[in-house]
């Protein structure tokens, strides 16, 4: 099978100890199994807030804790996540995986899955009770008929006694729902007693390799550029165990919070904490209540639809670093290969677009996450403790990556602040007229109509994706009130209908003084507004707006500039961004927006480092106008190396690696 991540973290089992090891000697690696996990087998220790679930859900599962007892308990367990319907782990100890704990979203509940390993181990224990079958076919949804069983779950065998699946019980009958392929006993190990500090003891050694070598990329770093360091600390384990390098490399850092607003306390405490326990600067880039006044304009955020990234993490941090570290900064960044395949293919060394004057690096990319946590043990650091309730990822409290899962803690322990969440949803839901599973199953965390979101809205009875119409609603119900509802094709040029008058009275004079930006010529014969490029005319007239000609990319990338110089008009949310890197400081932000001055250089970095430009019209206007969901990723676009290779030009910037796909840490 061909391998879908590039960087993959193995772990190998010791069998005589039954512990993990990260990085065995080469002279002793042969006496050592390999873990099977479902790449990018990026496991982590689990938690005691993991454990209680676990055994809580098993429990419910076989109707005691005997499954519980005989495959987890006094021995390290280990949760690696694997793609589901929602979160799943599989659940590792003693050198195997003896089962998959899942979230389902459907019936609001967790439940635990044996592997074939699980069920060949508490068979052979008698802790399962068991269906035997006579059929030589199997197929899952086929029901079974087991003895009287208080089971949920149930192990199926074949006429041969061998186990061929899972059974549970589904509306009060027992069907297969897994089917076994892979029959390979479980691995032998001296099932010993375990515990974290075993752990750490045995992998001392590979853990002063890793922070050698990542202290060596440091130095080297910072060789190269001699930026004052600054760690971007969250509040989170990865960055936490970046700092405790970067401290160990240089000393003295400064650290770096990004308060977007959306913070859980105990992260808020942690970075006090922290802070203060090294005795380093703490700099906070704080988005106030930025999110929840832009919220109004973009509407909900999501998984292909980032807009909060931009307003309430990059631009904050922006303002925040030009007046902190005017003349650049190294900025070490707690990010890992293993996070996310964009991840997984990013330098060790970038620039970002939104914040072109600082280096970003990551002293921890080939740090899997049971090393992260293995060192955090080693050092004694003081670790975020929601990790030890179950939280397993930190930041925004309704991040549109989280899983339903996720968001049911934060519910359950945050109750006031989900609510605060799940009203602005019910508002967006009745605007963009859409049913309550689309706050229930979280179909708002995606813009486009992505697979996982098709997947989810099939189990909705009579639900119908419609892009087009929730795109044209969520325009409707933003701040800018302007959307395309036709375009025309014809002899070359496109005619296209918006639902309001494109450029009022009011706004005629902003607008004209910012066409001038983009290099165009722009006049005025009647009711009519020209805009006119050296590829493109383009006549506003009321509500409708004409491009001659319509033909080439050249002609789409001159109409996606106009439009962005309308909507930051409409709709301006005041990030003040354009303001922070117009390189002639020839910008001022009035009730309209942003206001260009003399002289100009026409660079159009104030439209490219617009979130509203960015996102609103990028993902939402010219997918509407081009007829394509994914016209966002056209190769037409300018994208980050242009704007990049222009930064450096007009900043004088050092070279220093591509731009990344991830943000600051």
């Amino acid at each position: 099978m061909p391998r879908t991540w590039p960087k993959v973290a193995k772990i190998y089992w010791d069998p005589y100890d039954d512990l993990p090891v990260i990085q065995p000697r080469q002279d002793e690696i042969d006496l050592y199994y390999v873990l099977r996990l479902t790449e990018p087998g990026d496991a982590k220790i689990a938690r005691p807030g993991d454990l209680a679930r676990l055994r809580e859900t098993v429990v419910n599962e076989f109707g005691s804790d005997k499954v519980y007892k005989a495959l987890f308990e006094d021995r390290v367990v280990l949760f690696n996540k694997v793609p589901h319907w929602d979160l799943m782990w599989e659940v590792a100890s003693s050198g195997n995986v003896w089962g998959q704990l899942y979230f389902n979203p459907f019936i609001d509940s967790w439940r635990f899955r044996l592997s074939y390993h699980g069920a060949y181990e508490v068979l052979d224990k008698g802790l399962v009770d068991y269906v035997k079958v006579d059929s030589k076919h199997f197929y899952t949804d086929m029901p079974v008929n087991p003895p009287s069983t208080s089971q949920r779950s149930i192990v199926v065998l074949d006429y041969k006694g061998r186990i061929r699946g899972l059974a549970e019980k589904v509306d009060g009958r027992f069907i297969i729902t897994k089917i076994f392929y892979d029959q390979r006993p479980p691995v032998e190990t001296s099932r010993k007693p375990s515990s974290i500090q075993d752990v750490v003891k045995k992998n001392i050694e590979g853990l002063v390799a890793l922070e050698e070598k990542s202290i060596r990329h440091l130095l080297k770093v910072h060789r190269r550029y001699n930026y004052k360091p600054v760690v971007s600390y969250s509040g989170g384990k990865d960055s936490l165990v970046s700092l405790h390098l970067a401290v160990k490399a240089f000393g003295s850092v400064d650290v770096l919070f990004n308060d977007t607003g959306l913070e859980l306390p105990e992260t808020l405490k942690n970075v006090e904490e922290v802070s203060g326990k090294y005795g380093l600067n703490l700099v906070t880039a704080s988005a106030g209540n930025m999110f929840w006044s832009a919220v109004e304009t973009f509407g909900p955020p999501g998984k292909d639809y980032r807009w909060c990234c931009k307003i309430i993490k990059l631009v904050p941090i922006a303002k925040t670093s030009r007046v902190k570290w005017p003349n650049g900064a190294l900025n070490i960044v707690g990010q890992r290969a293993y996070e996310s395949l964009d991840r997984a293919k990013s330098p060790v060394l970038w620039r970002n677009k939104w914040i072109p004057h600082v280096v970003s690096t990551t002293p921890i990319q080939e740090w899997s996450q049971l090393s992260i946590w293995l060192y955090i043990y080693a050092n004694n650091l003081p670790y975020n403790k929601l990790y030890d309730r179950g939280f397993a990822r930190l930041g925004c409290y309704l991040c549109p990556s989280s899983y339903l899962a996720e968001f049911k803690d934060v519910s359950t322990h945050y109750p006031c602040l989900w609510e605060r969440w799940v009203e602005v949803l019910e508002r967006w839901r009745r605007r963009l007229n859409q049913p309550e599973e689309w706050v229930k199953y979280g179909l708002w965390r995606w813009l486009t109509p992505a697979s996982a979101k098709k997947r989810i809205s099939k189990r909705i009875p009579g639900y119908v994706i419609d892009w087009r119409r929730e795109y044209v609603s969520r325009l409707l119900s933003s701040e800018a009130r302007l959307a395309p509802l036709k375009v025309e094709r014809e002899g070359g040029s496109a005619r296209i209908l918006f639902n309001d008058v494109i450029i009022d009275d009011e706004s005629q004079q902003v607008f004209s003084e910012n066409i001038r930006m983009l290099a165009s010529k722009v006049w005025r014969e009647g009711e009519t507004v020209f805009v006119e490029s050296k590829n493109t005319r383009i006549r506003i007239a009321g509500d409708t707006m004409f491009v001659e000609p319509f033909t080439r990319d050249e002609n789409i990338e001159d109409l996606a500039d106009v439009l962005k110089v309308i909507y930051r008009i409409r709709s301006c949310v005041k990030c003040a961004s354009c303001i922070l890197w117009c390189p002639l400081n020839a910008i001022k932000m009035t009730p309209k927006g942003p206001l260009p001055r003399t002289p100009c250089l026409s660079c159009k970095l104030c439209i490219d480092t617009c979130p509203l430009a960015d996102q609103l019209v990028e993902k939402v206007v010219i997918p509407l106008i081009l007829d394509n969901p994914k016209a966002f990723k056209r190769a037409s676009r300018r994208h980050s190396d242009h704007i990049l290779a222009l930064f450096s030009k007009l900043y004088k910037l050092s070279k220093g690696g591509r731009e990344a796909s991830s943000g600051l840490g």
